[in-house]
């Protein structure tokens, strides 16, 4: 992210030779949140494991340099040539040692329990008050924070605002839209996660859906990430805020990973969500240098796209608000979940594993039950105006299908990721399918055939929820 692609700051958006990357260590794709409450909410009077056991806390220290720093250790290793992969942007030889560099580093850890503090605002529904819309961004920063998170939270204020004068003027949403502040995002997602586990049963029964803006902007490419149920949401949004064609070729994702605060949501709760930005050239991430002034030259000159974020997170937020019925598509998902199980089968067929067939079975059966559950929410739009009673149904309907891919036992070895469908790997990067695919890396036929298992029987509760809006 330096000067191998381009001109660093001052001058450019890259990393300067003094760039030092912050970053939090700990193990948040195995269990995010107080490494000391994994599963509950980390509240006074809240029982605590000891920190040896805790899962998310990483067994070897590490300190960030720039590399400046870094260099001249580097260029005293010796030893073979690292292999290609490994080779950086600096004009040095990479090896992989030893000597005769000798580093002596000393770090200095603060673990006592501080508290952080989750702020939330509700903007409560006319008619369905009990329905929550959550919008969300946190606040804490390595550094300034110019982009990552104080973009996204400047479109989080003027979204409160605006939606706040709305409501003055007697305008307000059919649902209940919730704006959330979490703190300590960069330390394991803690704030969002502790407020999701600590609400867990409300938000289970009543969330429509979480909206997640992290950095809202850092250049000119609009990107969003989603469940398939709210692509038609997102598209339709984005097509008539941002003036962005449907097939805008890598405008939406539906591989969904980590790193950020809906993962609660996701994971744990299995609340439908959404995660967009606007990036670009961003060589100064989680330093010094992410400040104002980058953000006044490089990022968004003008704020335009601070502007434009704040109009699109808050059409997507009154569009689920007001809607006859939540905007879930389940259809899409169908069609997704498909794609994923078909990755699966290729790779599975490659590796002379067993074939996937009631995996398949069961994505059929949830198509169907979309397509009758897809079918019957265009017959009540139809109605002029549509029945409320049958509205309610429906409703309840969509916000459990999601649920039904919940699992209370987890992941193999990440019980926390109750999520079937999708879950981060060792990194930040998506892993759809999680226990399937691991169990088809590991080629373990035993497992295999337990989590194809597990995973068609989730697949055959959200067709017996949809099957309920009858």
């Amino acid at each position: 992210d330096g000067f191998k692609k381009g001109r660093t700051y001052p001058d450019g958006p890259w990393g300067p030779e003094s760039h030092i990357q912050r970053g939090g260590i700990g193990y948040d794709f195995r269990v995010p949140g107080d490494p000391l409450t994994p599963g509950w909410a980390s509240v006074p009077g809240a029982p605590r494991i000891k920190a040896a056991d805790a899962a998310s806390l990483p067994k070897i220290m590490s300190a960030p340099l720039s590399w400046r720093d870094a260099r001249p250790i580097l260029e005293a290793l010796k030893g073979p040539d690292a292999p290609a992969t490994w080779q950086g942007g600096l004009p040095i030889t990479y090896r992989v040692g030893a000597g005769p560099a000798t580093v002596h580093m000393r770090v200095q850890m603060d673990d006592k329990v501080r508290p952080i503090w989750t702020v939330t605002g509700r903007l409560t529904g006319t008619q369905s008050p009990d329905q929550l819309v959550i919008v969300g961004n946190h606040r804490d920063a390595w550094v300034y924070g110019g982009v990552d998170p104080s973009s996204g939270t400047a479109s989080l204020m003027e979204l409160a605002r605006s939606l706040g004068a709305l409501a003055k003027r007697g305008t307000r949403p059919k649902r209940t839209i919730v704006f959330a502040s979490w703190d300590a995002e960069e330390f394991t997602l803690t704030s969002s996660t502790e407020w999701g586990e600590q609400h867990a049963r409300d938000l289970a029964e009543h969330a429509v859906a979480y909206l997640n803006v992290d950095s809202s902007t850092s250049g000119p490419d609009f990107k969003a990430s989603a469940v398939p149920s709210l692509n038609r949401l997102v598209v339709q949004s984005a097509r008539d805020i941002l003036d962005i064609e449907e097939g805008t070729p890598e405008m939406l994702s539906n591989r969904l990973g980590g790193g950020s605060d809906y993962t609660v949501f996701l994971n744990f709760l299995g609340v439908p969500i959404v995660d967009m930005s606007f990036s670009g050239p961003y060589g100064v991430y989680h330093s010094m240098y992410d400040n104002h002034r980058w953000m006044q030259k490089f990022g968004d000159p003008g704020f335009v796209r601070h502007t434009a974020m704040t109009r699109l997170w808050g059409v997507m937020a009154l569009r689920l608000a007001n809607g006859d019925v939540v905007p879930l598509d389940y259809r899409a998902s169908a069609d997704r979940f498909r794609e994923f199980i078909k990755e699966a089968v290729q790779t599975a067929r490659l590796a002379d594993l067993p074939a996937l067939r009631p995996l398949k079975a069961a994505a059929d059966r949830f198509a169907i039950a979309a397509d009758r559950a897809g079918l019957r929410i265009e017959t009540l739009l139809a109605g002029d105006p549509p029945d409320p009673a049958a509205a309610a149904v429906i409703d309840r309907v969509l916000i459990g299908t999601e649920r039904a891919f919940l699992d209370s036992a987890g992941i193999p070895g990440r019980p926390w990721y109750r999520h079937l469908i999708y879950a981060p790997k060792a990194t930040y990067a998506p892993e759809v399918l999680p226990g399937v695919t691991e169990a088809l890396e590991a080629r373990d036929r035993k497992q295999i055939a337990l989590q194809v298992a597990r995973l068609a029987a989730a697949l055959d509760r959200a067709a017996a929820i949809l099957d309920g809006s009858r």
